[in-house]
C-alpha cells in the first residue's frame, strides 16, 4: 500500500488477534511499529512472528486504565523512532470474567461499566491525546479505532462493552471533525464475528453458528481481514477518507 513505508504507527492490543495481525501487516509494508499491550508474553510471540521484520518493531508494556502508563506508552513510541504517522487503537477490555458479567441493564454491574468504559473509552482517548502532538509534528497522519457491530446489532448482552464502543464512534468523528485541517484523518472499524485465537477458545458451535446464520458470506471473520482495512486506513490510499465508521463483518449487518 502507498504510504506505509518508512512511517511509525502505533498499534495497541499488538500482542494477540487483530492488533498482532495489523502489527504483522504493517511490517510487511515496511513501517516501523511500536505494539503495546498488557501481557509480555503476547508481544513477545509477536516478535517471534515477525521475523526478519522484528528490526522495525518494538514492543512495550501498558496498561489502558492508567493514564500514566498510556503517557509513558507514547512518549516511548516517538522517542524510539523520532517521528508518529498513526495510531490504531485495537485493545479493548475483553477479559472472559468481565464479558461474563457484562449483562442486560436489569443487572447493570456498576464496577464492570467503570472498567469496560475506563478501558474502550478513556483509555482510548488518552492515547489519541498523547498521540496528536507528534502526528500534528509529522505533517498529519491517521487514527483507527476499532468498534464492534454490538452498537448496530442491539443485542441482550455486553451491554457495556456495547456501549463503550457507541462512544467510541462519537470521538472518532469529534476526532476528524477537530484535527482535519491538520490533516489528521480519524475513522473506526466495526468487526462482526472474529475466529481469534482467543475467540476460537470459548465460541461454541452453537454461537458459531448462530453467527454463521446472520452473516453473508459462508465463513466468519479472521484477524488478517481487520489487518487490512486498518492498513488501508493508515495509509495514503485512504487519505480522503476520515469520519466514517466503517463494518468489516462479512454482512452480518448492512447499514449506510
Amino acid at each position: 500500500m502507498e504510504g506505509l513505508k518508512g512511517k511509525t504507527f502505533i498499534v495497541t492490543g499488538g500482542g494477540s488477534g487483530i492488533g498482532a495481525a495489523t502489527v504483522l501487516r504493517l511490517l510487511s509494508e515496511g513501517a516501523q511499529v511500536v505494539a503495546g499491550g498488557t501481557r509480555a508474553e503476547g508481544l513477545a510471540q509477536t516478535r517471534d512472528q515477525a521475523g526478519a521484520l522484528a528490526d522495525n518493531l518494538l514492543t512495550a508494556q501498558f496498561d489502558l486504565r492508567d493514564e500514566a502508563s498510556i503517557e509513558s506508552f507514547v512518549a516511548k513510541a516517538t522517542q524510539s523512532f523520532g517521528r508518529l504517522d498513526g495510531v490504531a487503537n485495537v485493545a479493548a477490555a475483553v477479559r472472559p470474567d468481565l464479558m461474563s458479567r457484562d449483562l442486560g441493564v436489569d443487572t447493570l454491574d456498576v464496577d464492570v461499566w467503570t472498567e469496560v468504559m475506563r478501558t474502550n473509552l478513556i483509555g482510548t482517548g488518552i492515547v489519541i491525546r498523547e498521540s496528536l502532538p507528534a502526528i500534528v509534528a509529522a505533517g498529519g497522519g491517521s487514527i483507527v479505532n476499532v468498534s464492534s457491530a454490538g452498537p448496530f446489532l442491539g443485542g441482550p448482552a455486553p451491554t457495556a462493552y456495547s456501549a463503550s464502543k457507541h462512544a467510541l464512534h462519537s470521538l472518532t468523528r469529534h476526532t476528524a471533525r477537530t484535527w482535519g485541517k491538520q490533516n489528521v484523518r480519524a475513522n473506526a472499524v466495526a468487526p462482526g464475528a472474529v475466529l481469534t485465537e482467543a475467540a476460537a477458545k470459548v465460541m461454541t458451535d452453537e454461537a458459531t453458528e448462530e453467527f454463521l446464520q446472520g452473516t453473508a458470506l459462508p465463513r466468519l471473520g479472521q484477524p488478517d481481514d481487520l489487518a487490512s482495512m486498518l492498513a488501508f486506513l493508515l495509509s495514503d490510499e485512504g487519505s480522503w477518507i476520515t469520519g466514517q465508521i466503517l463494518s468489516v463483518d462479512g454482512g452480518l449487518t448492512m447499514r449506510e
